[in-house]
Parts: C-alpha cells; sequence; structure tokens
C-alpha cells in the first residue's frame, strides 16, 4: 500500500523564475500538508479542505505558469499548457471520486500518489524547458 512521503523542494527544480519557484514551493508544501493530513488520521473534512486548495492553487499557478512561458516564447508553452489542461481535468475527477465516495481514504491516497510524480515530473521535464529560455533572455520579450 502506498504510503505518503513529504516531497522536498531541490535546485534542480528551479525554473529560473522565482515567483514560479516559489509557487512551485508552495503546490509541494500543500501537497504535503495533504499527505500530513492522510497519515495523521485528520479526517475526511481536512483533506477535501487541502483537496479544495490544492485545485483552486494550481489552476491559478497554471495561468502564470503560462503568461511566462508566452512572455518568454519558450517553445514548450504549448505542451506546457495541453499538460496543464490534462492535470486540471483528472484532478478534478478524483476530487469528484473522492466526494462521491463520502470521503474514500483509498481514494484520497491514490490522488496524493499520482499528484506527487506528476507535480515533480512536470516541474522537471515541461517547466525545466522555461530555464534555458529565462536564461537566454533576462527579460521576457515583448509580443
Amino acid at each position: 500500500m502506498y504510503t505518503p512521503k513529504p516531497l522536498k523542494w531541490d535546485d534542480a527544480l528551479s525554473t529560473g523564475n522565482q515567483t514560479l519557484d516559489e509557487q512551485h514551493k508552495y503546490l509541494i508544501d500543500t501537497l504535503n500538508s495533504l499527505g500530513d493530513a492522510i497519515i495523521e488520521g485528520h479526517g475526511i473534512d481536512a483533506i477535501a479542505r487541502i483537496l479544495g486548495r490544492l485545485r483552486f492553487y494550481a489552476g491559478w499557478h497554471f495561468g502564470r505558469e503560462e503568461e511566462c512561458f508566452e512572455s518568454y516564447h519558450c517553445p514548450a508553452a504549448e505542451k506546457n499548457k495541453k499538460a496543464h489542461a490534462v492535470f486540471i481535468e483528472k484532478f478534478d475527477k478524483y476530487q469528484d471520486k473522492f466526494h462521491e465516495s463520502g470521503g474514500s481514504l483509498d481514494l484520497a491516497l491514490k490522488v496524493h500518489e499520482e499528484i506527487s510524480d506528476w507535480i515533480v515530473n512536470h516541474i522537471m521535464i515541461v517547466d525545466g524547458e522555461l530555464y534555458p529560455c529565462i536564461h537566454s533572455h533576462p527579460k521576457p520579450l515583448k509580443k
């Protein structure tokens, strides 16, 4: 059975944009809060609140990140946007199933596991493509 493990920020996750990196750290902290709530038995209401906060913040953050990708004319901008849309769709389905189930802990664990993997892989692989764009153009390019 899956056991939530805390994610830790590492400089390998840096996009080169301090604001986005701080937002990623907040997402990681919120995901860690979800893991803690599950492990420590904080209850279904606490888990539901954290899921809601995670969904809201992810949606907000994705908008800021997509703007940043566009402003630096990063070639991965469209890939990033599509990955965000897939994430939101998947997360929304999990969140709906969680509520419909009355707050299944097994489902909460599955959500934590998948989101943890997705966030780390997405930041390292897709968001990592922003780093050279920022470093080759210290200021955003005009459209």
